[in-house]
């Protein structure tokens, strides 16, 4: 859930259940306190230190903690009556997330039944922080929430397979979940690309260099259990297997010798479901990684098992005769069952991709405890829903797409027009949705930036009811609460190190600190192509560095939407436009370079093309302001663009920003739309 603001009485607005405002607001001031009306268990100690370490970030004030609860207008207290019993204690699915918040004029007060209520309700409190715009001063408004979320299933998916990320980067992701009121990290862990976990029953499984330790999972696991965040593992199978097959290739259809996949796709390379060997390997697996992860709920994989070393064995085919199994998926069918089958002995429930329900038929039918995720289509989740299985929608949640925002925020796992298919029963199947980082064109350095803050749309989502569809507020909360989550120090890196990294794209070092602030303007008129410009080039592979040009850019441009936003009679427009007209003049020494090969070789994309581009379209905006201002299209009064009517070069014009805006492969030239917007209103000028 994250913030909704409006503007009365310089009051912020939340979207939760019930909530009552009044027009007056309470200063923090440096002797402002959390504390706990009870004696604090462990879990909430650690949550009082985070948070007030989190609003001291904030608002630069010391925040203190004491256990005096006098009322005071200078405190927050908390009221958890069940407070020892949570403590130690996983969090699961569907546990009370309720809260109630109440801002008085006398004191604060945070009321809920369990520590994980206590959190979420923390998360809100930090929302509504508001610095004054005349002073240093920070007030909280004068409120009354209570607060329950819509979904219990919460979560993000995080492929650490694809490009490897680190214990740092697990954190910082989870630090900012928690914030964003997220309550699953499902941790896709093996893939063609890398086996992440370190197995000590088969030490050939993991990656050599690149892995967490049992040690490390162990922590992360607590990590995320003091957030009341819960951590979902994946090892896919039996597709997306070439990883296991290194060490094990006993385990694959064809023989081998395999090698780690640097490459993306479906890949032939498949488990061998026919052999009672496989089965044993797996379940001396299963038996330990259920172990280390303690959540209820283990996720299979299950996705695009491609088939043709299955169609191409003999022995294979025997089998799927023999069992009448039909075909691959009646396959397929039979290895899950026995898969879920050893996931319930080791006390676990099975999750799968929507492919484990292709073709099943009844006596290959799995258990309908087991989860399906839906991802291809929307029309997955109502078929599982309609078979009896709970389900998760990931459709329209692809974060390695690089979608704008407001298209994943129109995405619900419960929409209207479906709601006559289904009783209340099979409504309450649908757990909820997670959005998805895949990695094959995001790192370590990109990766805060490819989920952040677009994903906090979807936590909203996930949290808030589905009337909440105004999107005319969408962006300031999101920019709100992404500057939000950087200035609370939670560890994201995408806004802090933005510069640093565009400025290692300047190899000259006489020229980095003089280039550098005319190449962050040419930085912010730009946005990145996803997943599918990216395939197309056919360039990538898990060797390649992603530290190009695209990789730097935030996802959408904060300041080319507050140009969309600004009046259209805004005289900042002049200054913005002749800004741009003239940057490629400033940037010009950048190009005019004995290394250029190699420059173009680090900067990855057309670098000066984007530049000269970015000119243009400012020429084209001060052209559109000109007409506005003097009638004419140019001030010479013999050019010969004043002859033309103002249809005829506004659509000219308009032809030209659509080549401008996408005539560099990889990157968007944002900087199109505001001048676009002006131009399609240039009838208002008149």
């Amino acid at each position: 859930m994250i913030l909704v603001f409006y503007q009365k009485k310089s009051l912020r607005k939340i979207y939760i259940q019930l909530l009552t405002a009044e027009p007056s607001r309470i200063l923090l001031s440096n002797d402002f306190s959390i504390l706990s009306k009870e004696k604090p268990s462990k879990d909430l100690h650690s949550a009082i230190r985070r948070y007030s370490k989190y609003i001291s970030s904030l608002t630069g004030k010391s925040i203190k903690s004491n256990q005096n609860i006098a009322p005071s207008e200078k405190k927050l207290i908390i009221n958890c009556a069940s407070m020892a019993s949570e403590n130690e204690k996983y969090p699961a699915l569907a546990e009370d997330e309720s809260y109630a918040l109440n801002i008085t004029n006398t004191g604060s007060y945070l009321y809920a039944s369990t520590l994980t209520g206590v959190l979420r309700g923390l998360a809100t409190f930090v929302q509504l922080i508001e610095r004054s715009t005349s002073s240093s001063n920070c007030y909280i408004p004068v409120v009354h929430i209570i607060d329950r979320p819509r979904f219990t299933w919460r979560g993000l998916m995080l492929d650490v397979s694809r490009h490897w990320m680190p214990v740092s980067v697990i954190e910082r992701t989870l630090n900012a979940m928690e914030l964003s009121k997220l309550n699953v990290l499902h941790l896709h862990l093996s893939d063609d690309q890398g086996f992440r976990v370190e197995s000590i029953q088969y030490k050939l499984l993991h990656d050599t260099k690149d892995f967490f330790t049992q040690k490390d999972i162990r922590y992360l696991v607590e990590y995320a259990r003091q957030r009341r965040i819960r951590i979902v593992p994946e090892f896919d199978i039996p597709g997306h297997t070439t990883s296991w097959f290194v060490g094990y290739p006993e385990l694959a259809t064809e023989p081998g010798p395999y090698q780690v996949s640097t490459t993306w796709g479906v890949i032939k390379s498949t488990m061998d479901p026919t052999k009672e060997t496989t089965y044993k390997f797996l379940d001396v697996f299963f038996e330990e990684m259920t172990k280390l992860f303690p959540d209820l709920y283990f996720h299979i994989g299950g996705d695009e098992v491609e088939g043709t070393h299955w169609a191409q064995s003999p022995t294979i085919q025997k089998f799927i005769s023999d069992n009448n199994l039909i075909n691959k998926n009646g396959l397929q069918a039979y290895f899950n069952k026995r898969v879920q089958a050893m996931l319930k002995k080791y006390g676990k429930i099975m999750i799968g991709w929507e492919e484990i329900l292709d073709e099943m038929h009844e006596n290959l039918t799995i258990d309908n405890d087991a989860i399906i995720q839906s991802w291809k289509s929307r029309k997955a989740l109502v078929n599982s829903i309609s078979k009896g299985y709970r389900s998760i929608l990931s459709h329209g949640y692809y974060l390695d797409h690089l979608s704008l925002t407001s298209f994943h925020y129109k995405i619900d796992p419960i929409v209207n027009d479906e709601l006559w298919l289904f009783n209340q029963d099979q409504l309450g199947r649908i757990l909820g949705g997670e959005a998805c980082m895949w990695t094959e064109f995001v790192a370590q350095n990109s990766v805060d930036s490819r989920i952040w803050p677009r994903v906090l749309a979807m936590a909203e989502r996930f949290w808030s009811s589905s009337s909440i569809t105004n999107q005319n507020f969408l962006y300031e909360r999101l920019f709100h609460m992404n500057h939000l989550l950087d200035k609370m120090q939670t560890g994201l890196t995408h806004l802090s190190t933005y510069t640093t990294q565009l400025q290692n794209l300047i190899l000259d070092s006489d020229k980095k600190t003089s280039l550098l602030h005319p190449f962050v303007i040419l930085a912010d008129a730009c946005e990145p192509y996803g997943f599918d410009q990216r395939t197309q080039s056919g360039k990538y592979t898990s060797q390649v560095p992603l530290t190009t040009f695209t990789d730097i850019l935030q996802c959408e441009s904060e300041l080319i939407w507050r140009l969309e936003k600004m009046p259209i009679d805004d005289k900042k427009f002049q200054d913005i436009f002749q800004i741009w007209s003239l940057n490629h003049v400033r940037l010009r020494s950048l190009f005019d370079t004995v290394e250029q090969s190699k420059q173009k070789q680090l900067w990855g994309q057309d670098i000066q093309r984007l530049s000269e581009n970015l000119a243009e379209v400012g020429r084209i905006g001060l052209a559109t302001l000109n007409y506005g201002i003097k009638g004419t299209f140019y001030s010479g009064e013999n050019s010969t663009m004043n002859s033309m009517t103002l249809i005829q070069w506004a659509a000219q014009q308009n032809m030209l920003l659509t080549q401008l805006e996408n005539q560099v492969f990889e990157v968007r030239l944002a900087a199109v739309r505001p001048v676009r917007r002006l131009l399609n209103s240039i009838q208002i000028f008149v």
